[in-house]
């Protein structure tokens, strides 16, 4: 493939190391550094900008970016890795009419970033919205108090509520005498920017960012002082949403408060909440949420392709829309309708579903389910069998007397997995996925995701120490990924004009760079101590290789019908 032509390229550098936490990577300034240069002799082989064909979708925006081949960077001075950011050049956010808005309280005179509230208290918070304009916002890293080795977060709170202000469903509020005045004052809080034809989006206090998500007949919360950016947990709540969305269908939620405005709508989901939790736990470090992204499993794509040819479904199945083979909670292949994709978001509920209760893995299901990014107004019913104990069939159809039909369809499909000795070979492919990031054979490389954009699929080694479950480290590796995402794309509240497509944040514990092109986006975890020349050779490293790999981990070409 002949090298592509140089680009422009956008970059950021930032320090994060600031005194005020270690692991605080907190966007506070993000001046040029001088670009790199684009090497057509080191060029990654076979990386195009034409996206491959794939079943899945997403409605995420993509910042329009020429495909970046590969990178070389000047290194970078001392002085150059200790940036802040000007009074001379301050952010302005204006609040504007009709557009959702986040307020940013301050009740320390000194702190900075954030917006003093001036003026008498008793004046009320209607006068504290109405504002037309915020005082400009300014940083400055060298500024930063200092800060212990070691941060300690409180766990993040989410709580959902109907507009009438009666409590639906909470995780981690610890004090129930105190839960239904707290919704009430939120409730009291978002008709207070309702009456101003605004949406109340996020409020800061110091470390602690609350974030909301208002839909017609909910409104739903977020609590953490993590420092995530506000987009990390209006996604999660998103989630949610859509989980509750998956029980209770949208046209069932505006029948019950047409009828009735004070609609106690946590009697529908009795039995439900297992299914909630388990998602809130998943999302908080399962980086597929944060792309909006499947990993696939990784395998042979010889073998994925003759299960796919296995599951190529008669032409009787006038209603059948997807057809799913899933190994280790993870997707072999994935038949649909031709001209029809499928949304990570609804194969991320069907998994949790699936994952939450046992009981699905033991008996052959029959299960009503609404797949909101598909249709949020209507059910479908999922067929879900396990073969073995980590090897499951899903057949999804909108025809509701499809069971027998399929049952006797399963038992044809199960004879010639078994005969061609697939399950076999799958099952192998399900201990032989997690890979690790010696594989690669870069030093200093601690961790790494890489996103195939087209395929709307990632990639990404196992954790390992320090990274492991429910750690710190982990925490702080995730926050800082957000962080740098939410640079890269320019999204509200990062003070960023403009998209970027590459990103270094360096704090005292890691550093990541982010690098964004049309074919993929890539963020790499690695020594805060590695030059940038280092840098940027195991960024090239790891494009290469899986690019190398992308028919192993990637889910191409899969069978329509």
């Amino acid at each position: 493939m002949p090298a592509a032509a140089p680009a422009a390229v956008s970059t950021a550098h930032v320090n994060v190391e600031t005194a005020s936490s270690p692991d605080a990577s907190a966007l506070d300034s993000l001046l040029p550094l001088p670009r790199p240069r684009i090497s057509p002799s080191r060029s990654v082989p076979n990386v195009s900008a034409a996206a491959a064909p794939s079943p899945f979708t997403s409605d995420e925006s993509r910042a329009p970016s020429p495909a970046i081949i590969s990178l070389t960077a000047t290194p970078l001075t001392p002085r150059s890795r200790r940036v802040s950011a000007s009074a001379s050049t301050p952010i302005r956010t204006p609040s504007r009419k009709g557009k959702e808005r986040a307020v940013e309280v301050e009740v320390e005179a000194d702190a900075l970033g954030e917006v003093s509230v001036q003026g008498n208290a008793r004046r009320g918070l209607r006068e504290l919205v109405a504002r037309d304009e915020r005082r400009p916002i300014t940083r400055d890293v060298a500024d930063m108090p200092p800060a212990s080795d070691t941060v300690y977060s409180h766990p993040r709170r989410y709580y959902v509520l109907t507009n009438a202000g009666k409590p639906v469903f909470s995780i981690g509020h610890t004090d129930d005498d105190t839960l239904t005045n707290l919704m009430g004052v939120v409730q009291a809080l978002v008709s207070i920017f309702a009456e101003d034809d605004d949406k109340l989006r996020s409020v800061v206090r110091g470390r602690t960012r609350i974030a909301f998500l208002i839909k017609p007949e909910m409104y739903l919360f977020a609590v953490s002082d993590w420092g995530e950016p506000e987009h990390v947990l209006r996604t999660q709540l998103e989630y949610i949403n859509l989980q509750i969305l998956s029980v209770v269908s949208a046209a069932q939620l505006a029948r019950a408060f047409a009828r009735r405005s004070n609609f106690d709508l946590s009697r529908l989901l009795v039995g439900s909440e297992k299914f909630l939790y388990s998602l809130v736990e998943t999302c908080q470090d399962d980086l597929s949420f944060m792309t909006t992204t499947l990993q696939p499993l990784r395998m042979p794509p010889a073998l994925r392709e003759s299960a796919g040819n296995t599951l190529t479904p008669p032409a009787k199945f006038k209603d059948l829309l997807y057809v799913l083979l899933i190994a280790g909670g993870r997707i072999v292949t994935l038949l649909r309708p031709r001209r029809h994709a499928v949304h990570p978001a609804d194969m991320h509920l069907l998994f949790n579903t699936i994952a939450t209760s046992p009981t699905l893995r033991e008996v052959e299901t029959w299960l009503p389910i609404c797949l909101p990014k598909f249709n949020p107004q209507g059910f479908v019913h999922a067929y879900i069998s396990f073969i073995r104990e980590d090897v499951g069939l899903i057949f999804i159809s909108a025809d509701r007397d499809a069971f027998e039909p399929l049952c006797g369809w399963r038992e044809l499909v199960v004879e010639q997995l078994s005969r061609d000795g697939a399950l076999d070979r799958i099952a192998a492919c399900v201990k032989s996925h997690p890979y690790t990031v010696a594989e690669l054979g870069s030093p200093g490389l601690r961790h790494f995701v890489y996103k195939n954009r087209g395929m709307v699929q990632i990639t990404s080694p196992e954790w390992e120490e320090p990274y492991t479950k429910g750690s710190e480290a982990r925490r702080r590796l995730v926050t800082l990924y957000q962080k740098a995402q939410d640079a890269l794309f320019a999204r509200p509240g990062t003070g960023q004009p403009t998209p970027l497509r590459l990103l270094y944040l360096c704090g005292p514990h890691e550093a990541v760079l982010a690098w964004l092109t049309r074919p993929f986006e890539l963020y790499v975890a690695v020594s805060p101590h590695l030059p940038m020349s280092a840098v940027v050779a195991t960024a090239n490293r790891v494009a290469k290789w899986v690019n190398l790999e992308e028919s192993r981990l990637f889910l191409r070409d899969a069978p329509v019908f």
